[in-house]
């Protein structure tokens, strides 16, 4: 059942569901629809470790731009279900999942309340990466789609390390530690490094704080580190999106929005991979860090431009 939304962090205009999908875990989503005459529907899909107040003024501005938003949060993160009993450990050994509870979401509880509207995508990191492999496993659901800054590949200073860092996150999960935090990951609120997370995400600390001031007011929005299952998940997810043929199946028009300042996913491999695709198009933000959408305003402003005039055509 629908809720009408009373939480100061969350948008204005909009309603909340529990959606349980085939396996049987419980996802939060929420529609928050358009201020004005209706451009088309976006469907916002999220990042690592995120949750949807977090988006909430980016909701807002696409509302006032014509749009009506659907989002949600990740199995595993935000109010969604967890899957291991500790929920403070990010825990996702099969990324298919995620893509197949977006796919759920999609013709569960947005092609039915479509009418004529289109339908675009935004996708976040993480939810880049979900969002592409959606692309590519159920064609022509989307018009068009934007990827902020997809999560193609781990960060490592070098081919080396970053290789070495496969084959003991596998040999790992092969002896049972699958469960297990990985090395160095935070395992409670306290153990965050907020002067290190800030300075990689945005020049904001504004619209920084507000996603800790979110977790402050429901301490469930938050969770740690990753897991080893975590890690051979994804590390599996990459090999995936790399296979041949994988990025030339895809067919829609798709903008790809780099940042400039970026310490957090791997440019250089989300250029090598999109490199000759001609339906792709790349562009990277001067200055922005990370996150994008909750930038300084003349970063964001930028941004939101650029989404309104690729889905406006």
């Amino acid at each position: 059942m629908d809720q009408a939304l009373k939480n100061k962090f969350l948008p204005k205009n909009g309603t909340l569901r529990f959606f349980d999908v085939q396996d049987g875990m419980r996802l939060r989503v929420g529609h928050f629809p358009s201020e004005h005459e209706e451009k088309g529907a976006i469907l916002l899909v999220s990042g690592h470790r995120e949750f949807i107040e977090k988006y909430t003024e980016f909701i807002e501005s696409l509302q006032a731009r014509g749009f009506s938003v659907y989002a949600y949060d990740h199995r595993g993160q935000g109010l969604s279900g967890r899957i291991l009993n500790n929920p403070l450990k990010s825990h996702n050994p099969d990324f298919g999942a995620l893509v197949r509870d977006m796919n759920q979401i999609v013709e569960e509880i947005i092609k039915p309340a479509l009418k004529n509207s289109p339908l675009y995508l935004i996708a976040h990191s993480m939810g880049g990466q979900i969002g592409f492999r959606h692309l590519h496993d159920y064609p022509g659901v989307f018009k068009r789609a934007i990827l902020l800054v997809p999560f193609f590949d781990l960060v490592a200073s070098s081919t080396r390390i970053a290789g070495l860092a496969k084959i003991y996150f596998k040999l790992a999960n092969l002896l049972g530690f699958s469960s297990f935090f990985a090395p160095g990951q935070p395992r409670n609120r306290s153990m965050i490094d907020h002067k290190t997370a800030f300075n990689q995400l945005t020049h904001d600390r504004k619209r920084y704080n507000w996603a800790e001031q979110a977790i402050d007011q429901n301490p469930d929005l938050f969770i740690g580190g990753v897991t080893y299952g975590w890690l051979a998940g994804v590390i599996k997810s990459f090999k995936i999106i790399q296979s041949p043929g994988y990025v030339s199946a895809i067919k829609i028009p798709v903008l790809v929005l780099l940042a400039e300042e970026e310490f957090v996913v791997k440019n250089e491999t989300t250029l090598h991979i999109l490199k000759d695709a001609k339906n792709i198009k790349i562009e990277t933000i001067a200055s922005s860090r990370h996150e994008m959408y909750r930038e300084i305003d003349p970063i964001r402003d930028r941004v939101l431009d650029k989404i309104v005039k690729f889905f406006v055509i």
